[in-house]
């Protein structure tokens, strides 16, 4: 697990990049913009992949497997986006220095955890854990690792931070995460093509990211928490878009 004196000097650092960058092109930022859709091309027959367990994604033989998906979003980020407050950076270029402290911070954090992060939705994050059969205990106690300390970073570490350096008020962020075979594939088109992981466990998890500074978990995730002293955490039933989900609570708690 990364330390709190490390954290703190990765958002700082990731924070003085986005001033610079904002600095330089913020006031040309165009906020709707259109883009044509091109015709899927040729694939490569092989692409290196971030999805954990497939360092290499073959287009020509598709593969199944196990991931635990989790689902990192910024509550209310929206409302950050259209109303002005009274503080050192309010509106987009507030949302730009959240995500820009947030986002580098889990990212380390979930890979601390041999977890790998795929995509960036802009106000959040999709990762992956490899939970194949023999590894599915050890997905399980990471990925709960990963998001407390995802939360407890936001509150102890970046939250501070932006208060510090723009006035900001604190973030909220939910994580939602499920289990689920998944296939293994590419999407896009030539030349942007990228390996990824489609499966019922990618919006589970996003489905269940809802809830504010919460971890919550679809029954897929509950059903195959281990057993015993090490796997022991709390759940409570939940209703999320009317989907029945568990709260998790860190057994610390």
């Amino acid at each position: 697990m990364p330390s709190e004196q490390e954290l703190k000097i990765l958002v700082n650092n990731s924070l003085d990049e986005a001033e610079h960058i904002w600095g330089r092109v913020g006031h040309e930022l165009i906020e709707s913009f259109s883009a044509k859709a091109s015709n899927r091309e040729v694939r490569a027959s092989e692409l290196p992949s971030h999805i954990p367990g497939h360092p290499i994604v073959n287009t020509d033989i598709p593969v199944v497997d196990d991931f635990i998906a989790l689902v990192l979003d910024i509550r209310d980020s929206s409302n950050h986006l259209v109303n002005a407050i009274k503080a050192g950076a309010s509106m987009l270029e507030r949302v730009f220095y959240e995500t820009s402290a947030l986002l580098p911070a889990c990212s380390h954090i979930i890979s601390n955890e041999d977890g790998q992060v795929t995509e960036y939705l802009g106000d959040g994050l999709l990762a992956f854990f490899h939970a194949s059969e023999e590894k599915r205990n050890q997905a399980c106690y990471d990925c709960h690792d990963a998001s407390i300390a995802c939360i407890n970073a936001t509150k102890n570490i970046i939250n501070p931070i932006l208060a510090n350096r723009y006035q900001l008020p604190p973030l909220e962020i939910g994580i939602g995460m499920a289990f689920s075979k998944s296939i293994v594939t590419v999407s896009g088109a030539a030349p942007n093509l990228k390996p990824t992981a489609f499966g019922r466990c990618v919006f589970d998890a996003t489905n269940f990211s809802k809830g504010r500074n919460q971890i919550v978990v679809a029954d897929s995730l509950r059903y195959i928490w281990p057993k015993g002293e090490k796997g022991i955490v709390k759940f409570a039933k939940v209703f999320m878009k009317g989907q029945e989900g568990f709260i998790m609570y860190d057994t610390k708690d």
